[in-house]
């Protein structure tokens, strides 16, 4: 297993971790907020590792996901013959896939010294995600969004979040599946920076895009705000989808 740290300037670099060379910094462009200049900007820091599982256990890992996203649909009222919807999500998947759960809870005391980020007691939850065609009309794109407990962007997101330990989400991860050679163009995960403006945050104009590679994990602050960018799947089949277990590390029962 390989692992990269990206952290902000003023926090120093460990010599022995270098930023993955498929995690990106873009140039400032159009955001769903723009904020004042005199806001102070903090970059989300991330942790990613790639070749987490090995080829072999990644691919069995896969072939299971498929099965168990296929077996909701179908369950769900569709026939055999169902067709392959353009996206899906199966919630709740820990205790089916312990490998993953295992690896994550393995790297989670590590994770959260890279990130500065502690969580009391941690705990792993996730769900398996399943993108064949999100179209790149931003009409039709889901804003970004966060996975603690604040609301989105347009609203007043209240105090900017402090080192909380209790916070039952504090730590996001993305476990990126697909199959080789890959089916489909696109589907980073776009990890944008933060605001703070008189206390209350927001989204900044800076990003990074994190590359959906196969057998890849990547951690970031549950505070900070995410976005999946479009996906195409020319030929619409399922295997040639992109695939994600998306999960948190949190606090007290799973």
């Amino acid at each position: 297993m390989t692992e990269s740290v990206d952290v902000a300037e003023n926090l120093g670099a460990n010599e022995n971790l270098g930023a993955a060379e498929s995690v990106t910094e873009a140039e400032p462009g159009s955001t769903p907020r723009r904020t004042a200049s005199t806001a102070v900007t903090l970059a989300t820091q991330i942790c990613r590792f790639d070749d987490v599982l090995g080829a072999a256990a990644a691919d069995r890992l896969l072939e299971e996901g498929c099965h168990a996203l296929m077996d909701e649909v179908r369950g769900r009222g569709a026939g055999a013959d169902v067709m392959v919807p353009p996206t899906w999500r199966c919630a709740d998947q820990a205790a089916r896939f312990p490998s993953l759960t295992a690896v994550v809870t393995r790297l989670a005391p590590m994770v959260m010294t890279m990130l500065g980020v502690p969580v009391v007691d941690p705990r792993v939850s996730f769900g398996f995600t399943m993108h064949n065609e999100l179209p790149p009309d931003a009409r039709r794109q889901d804003p970004p969004v966060r996975d603690s407990a604040g609301p989105g962007p347009g609203s007043d997101p209240g105090p900017a979040p402090g080192p909380d330990p209790g916070n039952p989400h504090r730590i996001s991860f993305i476990y990126h599946l697909h199959r080789r050679p890959r089916g489909f163009t696109g589907g980073q995960t776009r990890i944008y920076d933060t605001t703070v403006r008189e206390g209350h945050p927001g989204i900044a104009e800076s990003f990074r895009d994190v590359q959906p590679d196969h057998d890849s994990l990547v951690f970031f602050p549950s505070d900070a705000w995410y976005q999946v960018r479009p996906v195409a799947s020319p030929s619409a089949k399922l295997l040639d989808s992109r695939f994600a277990f998306h999960g948190r590390l949190h606090s007290g029962p799973r």
